[in-house]
């Protein structure tokens, strides 16, 4: 009787161990998907400033940026994916109209802000791989044994990856 006590135990400690794995899992992902959030309001800021850069060069009002005002917390996957899609478009606008003016490019302010986006380009992809490195790590607890037993008690779902737009993985074409 106290063999099978113990054992009882065992499993049910083993079982709230998976459980809170599996939890923490979830959590992990949602917080690397803010972070996407974060890097995507911190991309729409920093093609705001470019915008009013190239506005006060080139003394033309255009409401590009009008379009990505939507509220990214509501998103789903999809339409975040969407979303910076649609920032890649306008950047590479704003991008091709500043080549008209040279000496915009010149501009001190320019060229930080052209430095200001590569960086936060750098922290979106991070915040992509962390996003996709944490949701790999859910989808694996939810199908090996024996976290998989809880995940389908609790009805867990796997994740979906972060994926770039069929247009985003061909190799830019740069022209100076």
């Amino acid at each position: 009787m106290i063999i099978l006590l113990g054992v009882l135990i065992v499993v049910i400690g083993t079982g709230i161990g998976l459980y809170n794995q599996l939890i923490r899992s979830r959590i992990k992902c949602e917080e690397a998907l803010s972070g996407i959030d974060v890097a995507l309001a911190k991309r729409y800021d920093s093609l705001t400033n470019i915008q009013e850069a190239v506005r006060g060069y080139t003394k033309h009002e255009q409401a590009v940026l009008t379009e990505l005002t939507k509220l990214r917390t509501s998103m789903t996957l999809n339409e975040k994916e969407a979303l910076a899609d649609q920032y890649t478009q306008v950047q590479k606008q704003l991008l091709m109209v500043a080549e008209g003016y040279p000496q915009l490019q010149a501009s001190a302010n320019f060229l930080q802000l052209q430095e200001t986006i590569a960086d936060v380009e750098e922290h979106l992809q991070a915040a992509r791989r962390a996003y996709n490195a944490n949701v790999a790590r859910y989808n694996e607890k939810l199908q090996m044994f024996p976290s998989s037993l809880i995940a389908g008690l609790i009805h867990a779902e796997a994740k979906a990856f972060f994926q770039a737009e069929l247009k985003q993985q061909e190799t830019p074409k740069i022209t100076l």
